[in-house]
């Protein structure tokens, strides 16, 4: 075979190429606009990257759901605030930063709250009493953010202008908790995570307050998010309250009450909040969320701890006996509000009923005019929040 013949039957081999895709790409164009009419084309298109754009943002929700969930990143620059940029806010209470490890490891943040004792006044005898309160906060922003609101509660707790004479002055004191991941706290934020973190905590709590000769009542306050890691924390502790004691050889202290403000109810209710549109697919990802902070839930866990016959537990060190259960489930108050732009307003009903209906000491109050985190703030509310402070400790 020349050269000459080979060229031509390359060039014939060449050529024929195009006109198959020609005909190839020309066949499957004319199935399409068969299919659908010239005149449904445009809306044909427009869903389909509609019904696109839906499905990417469903599944990045899903991915990043940690991220949006808890926003320790908001308002912007929050995890770079001081105590310091709301000391005068504060004032008389004085805050300071405290570091603890969780169960993991994981440094945390924790700020301490009180005010300063008179050391002009001489005093007969020590307080025989101390009130810790640990607060629990939302999925948003800073710990010293809500330094002057905490301060605002610790002010009324101490006044005593509308207390009896005889009554026994007990020594308050504020700690919150800032969560793995929140303001200058290591780690990520995750709900197995925080879960460990809330156990760290109220152990650290009765370690480093358990003092001798006096009374150490604990109080759980939880905000939004925090009410159900709050209520969490306190079903997990009443288990282990028993058997386990402070480095002091004690046992664990009781908690005497748990407030609930603006709770939510679970990770289903959140979604309906932040997309109440029917028509938006985003409220109906709750069964691919892998947060499952459920406030109802928590509750029935307390009332099958409440109902369940006390057995003892032996430490075999030192022949030390206690009921396995050793106190009962301390009173929970919801403090809910009116005007509440981010839970749904028939939650803290929702969740008093369910747990009236499972028989425990719950009550509940509703500030006029209260917007999510105003509840404290107005006078209605935080007279309320501090009353059951005290009835629950004295």
């Amino acid at each position: 075979m020349d050269a000459g013949s080979l060229t031509r039957k390359q060039t014939c081999l060449i050529s024929k190429v195009p006109a198959f895709e020609y005909i190839r790409n020309r066949h499957s164009r004319s199935l399409f606009t068969e299919a659908i009419p010239p005149a449904l084309l445009p809306p044909a298109i427009f869903t389909g990257l509609l019904l696109g754009l839906w499905t990417w943002k469903c599944f990045w929700i899903i991915v990043m759901q940690n991220k949006l969930l808890y926003l320790s990143w908001l308002p912007p620059f929050s995890r770079s605030d001081k105590i310091s940029d709301y000391l005068a806010e504060c004032k008389p209470v004085q805050w300071e930063e405290k570091r603890i490890k969780s169960l993991d490891g994981t440094e945390l943040a924790v700020c301490e709250g009180r005010i300063p004792t008179n050391q002009d006044r001489v005093t007969v005898e020590p307080k025989k009493k101390s009130v810790v309160i640990c607060y629990f906060q939302g999925n948003g922003g800073s710990t010293p953010l809500r330094l002057p609101l905490l301060s605002q509660v610790l002010r009324t707790l101490r006044d005593r202008s509308d207390l009896p004479d005889n009554s026994s002055e007990a020594d308050y004191t504020i700690v919150a908790l800032s969560y793995r991941g929140y303001w200058t706290s290591s780690g990520s934020a995750s709900q197995s995570g925080i879960e460990r973190d809330a156990q760290a905590f109220l152990r650290w709590v009765s370690a480093s307050y358990s003092k001798p000769n006096t009374e150490l009542q604990i109080v759980l306050w939880g905000h939004s998010l925090g009410s159900a890691v709050a209520s969490s924390a306190l079903s997990k502790y009443l288990k282990v309250q028993a058997t386990e004691r402070t480095p002091g050889g004690n046992v664990l202290p009781p908690i005497s009450g748990l407030v609930m403000e603006a709770p939510i109810s679970n990770i289903k209710d959140m979604l309906i909040s932040l997309y109440p549109q029917k028509w938006l697919p985003y409220r109906y990802l709750w069964p691919f969320s892998w947060n499952t902070w459920c406030t109802a839930t928590a509750l029935e866990h307390l009332a099958a701890w409440k109902s369940e016959t006390p057995t003892q537990a032996v430490d075999q060190d030192s022949n030390f006996v206690s009921k396995y259960r050793a106190s009962p489930v301390p009173p929970i108050f919801i403090l809910s509000a009116e005007n509440d732009e981010v839970i749904p307003s028939y939650v803290a009903g929702q969740l008093e009923k369910i747990g009236r209906d499972l028989g425990l000491n719950i009550s509940r109050m509703e500030v006029p005019g209260a917007m999510h985190t105003e509840g404290p703030t107005k006078l209605d509310g935080r007279k309320a929040l501090v009353e059951f402070i005290r009835v629950n400790t004295s």
